[in-house]
């Protein structure tokens, strides 16, 4: 049985270097079947369930990846501690999730969580703190909540600022969201300024 999910295994990686997505996730299938025989406490159950529910969110297939992350989280969150890195990590695949399907009150919340064990992991200035704080600023952003999204906003920027530099690839798209959303609150010249920073910050990646 081991040999069987050690193969399927090898081809599921083999066709996503291929960019085979969806022999990938056949043999993600396949490997999780031959897991289930090992019980859900095994590695191997799992590595199974994460990778198939990466290739599926790969191929913005999300109603069907979403059991497989909420699984993965429950595996962790009976594994370690409720404040580890794997929970933190899981708790934010979900979010992920959620968000695309606009299920912006869970993703909040999850969100939310990822942050604080982030913050107590990483530090409050950690590049993992804040893309959550990023991905928070969007969630509120797709809601109209443009106090709460700016808030997030500016305090992404910030960390991301003193990283990356001002002009890193990095902040590109963090800027033009933040521009998105200072022109929907009427601020049309300081949305231009953000656009023209993310604009050079692009031409000098060529």
């Amino acid at each position: 049985m081991s040999a069987n999910w050690t193969n399927y295994k090898m081809q599921a990686v083999k066709a996503s270097q291929n960019r085979n997505l969806e022999e990938a996730e056949r043999m993600w299938h396949e490997a999780l079947k031959e897991a289930e025989q090992f019980g859900e406490k095994d590695g191997r159950f799992a590595t199974s369930v994460d990778n198939l529910a990466i290739v599926l969110f790969n191929q913005s297939k999300y109603d069907k990846a979403e059991p497989f992350y909420r699984k993965a989280l429950i595996i962790r969150e009976r594994t370690f501690p409720h404040d580890h890195e794997d929970v933190a990590t899981c708790s934010n695949n979900l979010a992920c999730i959620l968000f695309r399907k606009e299920n912006y009150k869970e993703a909040e919340e999850l969100y939310l969580r990822t942050l604080k064990i982030r913050e107590k992991q990483d530090g409050k200035n950690s590049k993992g703190v804040a893309n959550v704080l990023y991905q928070l600023g969007m969630v509120y952003h797709a809601q109209n909540r443009w106090e709460k999204a700016e808030d997030y906003y500016k305090q992404a920027l910030e960390i991301k600022n003193k990283i990356y530099g001002p002009d890193h690839v990095e902040l590109v798209h963090l800027l033009k969201n933040y521009a998105h959303l200072l022109r929907k609150t009427n601020r049309e010249p300081t949305a231009v300024q953000m656009e023209q920073f993310a604009s050079t910050i692009e031409s000098k990646q060529k």
